[in-house]
């Protein structure tokens, strides 16, 4: 017989678990426009809901929806667009 612990619950049995805590962040106009003029792409694939593979191969098929810089290596994304892609492109308060 199982006791009462052990039952079938869909609540975490630890609420502070690390494991079971959404590490997604929530994107606001506010934290983008907190990102400075230009983001790198890992963050404005997060932003745009995408994975960073996903943004990768975007960026090179040049079907990315937002313009985008490439500074040596690595990809910018200027917020500014990345705001009206989202139609998050009202002035601020």
């Amino acid at each position: 017989m199982r006791s009462p612990e052990r039952g079938h619950s869909t609540e975490s049995r630890y609420p502070h678990d690390p494991l079971s805590v959404d590490l997604t962040p929530m994107w606001t106009a506010e934290r983008i426009r907190g990102l400075g003029p230009s983001t790198d792409l890992a963050t404005a694939a997060s932003v745009l809901d995408m994975s960073r593979s996903t943004a990768y191969k975007l960026i090179r098929r040049d079907a990315f929806p937002v313009p985008h810089f490439r500074v040596g290596t690595h990809y910018r994304i200027p917020t500014v667009p990345l705001l009206a892609a989202l139609h998050l492109n009202l002035p601020e308060p």
